[in-house]
């Protein structure tokens, strides 16, 4: 597994950019350490042999029908992006490794976008860095479409709280046309549209009222949906079957992250960061609400991680000085955490046999 700590170590590496104390040179460096991030994590993504990660096969098999021209029309439907990307990319003779390196590049760019356009530019690569430690190995690795529209929904609800009602509906959009999933987040984005404000804690409260009821009525209504096409793929809990117990600390994590901003900070928060907190309690609501099936419940968490994550740096901006530094040696210590948790969904890392020859050197350099 050595490689996945080569990428994480570099990814790490952009902590130490936080702490520039001058402005035009910390935002060269960030620039920097960006262009080299991309290149390096979508080129990790794209040459990932088949036996990597558990979704290979099944995309290589859906971009091989839409490459032979025998892809039925709910091939196209099912996720209009990866499907025109899909035929781009064989239409210029090249596999389905290209496809996975367009995807990891649209993934980390949007995850980007959002980085810069929600937290404090100082911190941008330490909020990257988090993002990275949770989602690259289960998204950018293994589910690459939500790897987009995670982030795209995220940037999305911001856009709608800074009142770009336009781009914001737009971008949602986008996001939708990657992957449907993140249809979960469209209530919160009519509510914005709408005007509310969520300056009342009992948007939060209310959470657990709405719960109790989905908990009660939910079941049986997933159960009599189980049968339709998107839905059903959903209801299989897969490789995470046996997540849920491994994974319950981080039902209490996040109800620990959400009562700081609820008990401490709520009258001081901007519109975003009250919805990002709103956001977060909606995950860990849908979380325990669907606790009975492990891969609905962990799907549910990964799509509101990211404002889970935002938090995390919402309290690091209202920090004195001389508690950032503790602060932040405590998120490094959480995001790898997170990373060393994600790697359970991945093989030891190799390379498709066209990439061997030209990273024979490397490895000589760097064996395991």
């Amino acid at each position: 597994m050595t490689p996945y700590f080569y990428i994480y170590a570099l990814v790490t590496s952009g902590i130490v950019i936080c702490f520039i104390n001058d402005v035009p040179m910390r935002r060269v460096a960030q620039g920097m350490y960006f262009i080299l991030i991309l290149v390096a994590l979508a080129a990790f993504a794209g040459m990932r042999s088949p036996g990597v990660d558990r979704d290979f096969h099944d995309y290589v098999f859906w971009f091989d029908l839409i490459q032979s021209g025998a892809a039925p029309l709910v091939a196209w439907i099912r996720d209009p992006a990866f499907a025109l990307i899909s035929y781009c990319v064989a239409g210029v003779g090249l596999s389905y490794s290209a496809v996975a390196f367009v995807y990891a590049l649209l993934g980390l760019s949007a995850t980007w976008a959002f980085v810069v356009a929600t937290s404090l530019e100082r911190w941008s690569t330490l909020f990257f860095y988090l993002l990275f430690c949770q989602y690259y190995i289960v998204l950018e690795m293994t589910e690459i479409r939500a790897a987009v529209a995670i982030p795209l929904m995220a940037l999305s609800l911001y856009l709608a709280c800074n009142g770009r009602k336009g781009r914001a509906v737009g971008t949602y959009f986008v996001a939708l046309v990657f992957h449907f999933s993140v249809i979960v987040a469209l209530p919160l984005l009519i509510l914005i549209l709408a005007g509310a404000r969520f300056r009342s804690k009992t948007w939060m409260y209310s959470l657990i009222a709405i719960g109790a009821l989905a908990s009660v009525t939910m079941k049986r209504m997933i159960d009599l949906l189980s049968g339709l096409y998107r839905i059903s793929e959903y209801l299989n809990g897969g490789a995470e079957q046996n997540d849920l117990r491994v994974i319950s600390w981080y039902a209490l994590a996040h109800l620990l992250t959400i009562a700081i901003p609820l008990l401490l900070l709520w009258k001081k928060l901007t519109l975003h960061e009250r919805m990002a907190t709103l956001a977060c309690g909606v995950g860990l609501m849908l979380f325990l609400v669907f606790g009975w099936n492990t891969g609905l419940a962990t799907r549910f968490l990964y799509l509101f991680d990211v404002f889970w994550l935002l938090i995390l740096i919402v309290v690091l901006e209202r920090l004195k000085a001389s508690a950032r530094v503790l602060y932040v040696l405590f998120l490094a210590i959480v995001g790898f955490a997170l990373y060393c948790k994600s790697l359970q969904y991945v093989e030891p890392y190799s390379t498709m046999k066209s990439w061997d020859a030209m990273l024979t050197p490397v490895s000589q350099i760097f064996p395991g």
